[in-house]
């Protein structure tokens, strides 16, 4: 019986001194995604981003003209062409049409690529400047929001960390 005793009260220290250590610690939060999306570098990436997007688009609309155009070519000539010329204009418009898919793929593939090297970079100033907001200001621990159940706006960083990305 004194045993148990003993260990419940040893526990019932461990806690408090676990709840001590708590209340000591310097505690925030940052919403990442705010943060990040809100910062000046980020929203001239997504600029640039768009007007990428909308020069490929204009490059793929350019090259469906082409394929209609070709379409009805082939359509509205086929009976008065040759059987050599006719295939030929059958393979020159399969051509066209491989060429507007890859076209169309790197598209894709260069926008996102782009978006991802525009994450990785504001996505590694933002883990900088955090770690360094944290040691500046004496915090123990700065979590992400989305990792929280609640907290105290008191808690909330966000409007720092945005303001000194954007001053990077």
């Amino acid at each position: 019986m004194l045993k148990k005793m003993m260990i419940g009260s040893a526990l019932v220290a461990m806690l408090s001194m676990g709840v001590t250590a708590a209340e000591a610690a310097k505690i925030a939060y940052v919403d990442v995604k705010s943060s990040v999306e809100n910062t000046k570098t980020y929203q001239v990436g997504l600029k640039h981003l768009e007007a990428l997007k909308a020069k490929k688009l204009s490059e793929l609309r350019a090259l469906k003209v082409k394929i209609d155009q070709a379409e009805k070519d082939v359509l509205g000539q086929s009976m008065a062409m040759s059987p050599e010329r006719l295939s030929q204009k059958q393979s020159d418009l399969k051509e066209l049409r491989k060429t507007a898919a890859r076209k169309q793929q790197d598209a894709q593939e260069e926008l996102v690529a782009e978006k991802n090297r525009l994450d990785q970079k504001v996505v590694s100033d933002f883990y900088q400047v955090v770690r360094n907001y944290g040691k500046k200001n004496g915090y123990d621990l700065i979590l992400p929001k989305s990792n929280m159940i609640y907290a105290g706006e008191a808690l909330d960083v966000t409007a720092d960390i945005t303001k000194l990305l954007d001053k990077k």
